[in-house]
């Protein structure tokens, strides 16, 4: 975690201001165009102390006493008991002791569900190796440009603005849009992922690591001029109210938020669509239960499903140019992410663009509505994706108790 970072965190449980506290750094220092693109986006400031990376420390809020561990680089700022916050105070049991008198870990309950939801795509992410060249069904330079149409970049320019994404996996969209774009980005996510995208980008100094939860972002509020999140919120207990909750991190007047979600529309769109469905509906809320090592065993004999229909029906139909080809490694993958969440809900454009308007956003631009850019698979139009820009500021709920 860099010390920047920490201008625009805020306490998950109150709000409140987070005070940073280091047990180990590191030097990193940062190339001339990052430093420009830092400095364009929020004016570098002395005590952000740009080249210094705190490995090993705790953030910690003076109004609830509590702290927040800094493991493997990332703030971990989930509000409930974790075992990677088990783990750090194992490891600097003697710094905490010294630093941290008189502060504790947080102990809420979960969102429900969201326990489920942490261990099965830690197990997707963490056991993934990224090779480079693809990501998802798409090589990255796809990627990047469904990315591009999905945010309207070119009319609604990121250039030294602070981005934040909400729900980064392992980080590839994230960092190639910092870089493309010339944005500095936050990256959250639920899951262990954050380890995996810290590792494979974590020394690109445009982008920041923070792994929590979409019920209790913490992050201040009118902060971003632009938040997007890409096939996640349906994947918690409420897609609503996770809505409810990135709606109040764009900055008010001139703040976009971008939400993708899951249609009703795609789900029916073929017969043979709406029988594989209806396994899938059958099967993920068993096995999003069972243990990892049974959910592969079961995962197993589809593995050459998934690459047969994307090496040779995906590849052909949509040009090998913008397609990726799946190993074992990246079938597998796919099929964790389509069968084991405990959540997968399914929206349309119509209720999705109420909620932009009951939290005040206008301007509303649906993807169905655009040409779809050569390379950008149709399913990315299909689903709900939906531009907003906020009226005015969004009313902070009181945060919950402690």
């Amino acid at each position: 975690m860099r010390k920047r970072l920490l201008r625009w965190l805020a306490c998950p449980l109150c709000r409140g201001k987070l005070e940073l506290r280091a047990a180990v750094s590191l030097q990193q220092p940062v190339a001339p165009a990052d430093l420009a693109v830092l400095e364009a986006t929020a004016p570098i400031d002395p005590t952000d102390e740009i080249e210094i990376e705190v490995v090993a420390g705790a953030l910690i809020c003076a109004r609830c006493r509590c702290y927040y561990p800094i493991h493997n680089g990332v703030p971990r700022l989930l509000t409930y008991p974790t075992e990677v916050a088990r783990v750090h105070a194992r490891e600097h049991a003697q710094w905490i002791a010294e630093q941290l008198s008189g502060y504790t870990l947080p102990a809420s309950e979960p969102p429900p569900g969201e326990a489920g939801v942490l261990r099965n795509f830690s197990t997707e992410w963490t056991g993934y190796r990224w090779s480079g060249s693809s990501y998802w069904d798409t090589t990255p330079e796809t990627m990047l440009r469904v990315k591009r149409f999905e945010l309207g970049v070119a009319k609604h320019e990121l250039k030294h603005r602070l981005v934040l994404e909400v729900g980064i996996g392992i980080g590839g969209t994230a960092d190639a849009l910092s870089r493309a774009e010339d944005c500095e980005l936050v990256g959250m996510d639920l899951s262990y992922a954050v380890d995996q995208a810290r590792h494979y980008f974590g020394a690109n100094p445009r982008l920041h690591i923070v792994q929590a939860s979409v019920f209790a972002p913490p992050f201040r509020a009118n902060t971003y001029d632009a938040v997007y999140s890409h096939g996640v919120l349906h994947h918690t207990y409420s897609t609503r109210a996770a809505f409810g909750e990135i709606a109040r991190l764009p900055k008010p007047t001139q703040g976009m938020l971008y939400v993708w979600l899951y249609s009703h529309e795609q789900e029916r769109l073929t017969p043979l669509r709406r029988a594989i469905m209806a396994v899938e509906r059958a099967v993920r809320p068993v096995l999003s239960r069972l243990p990892a090592s049974v959910q592969t065993a079961v995962l197993l004999p589809t593995t050459p499903l998934y690459m047969l229909y994307q090496n040779f029906y995906r590849r052909r139909k949509m040009g090998r140019q913008y397609t990726a080809t799946y190993t074992w490694n990246e079938a597998l993958h796919a099929a964790r992410d389509r069968l084991t969440p405990p959540f997968a809900h399914r929206h349309s454009y119509e209720e999705v663009a109420g909620w932009f308007i009951a939290e005040r956003y206008g301007r509303l631009e649906l993807l169905r509505d655009e040409p779809r850019p050569e390379g950008v698979a149709d399913t990315v139009r299909r689903n709900v994706g939906i531009r907003g820009f906020r009226l005015q500021d969004v009313p902070v709920p009181a945060p919950a108790g402690r």
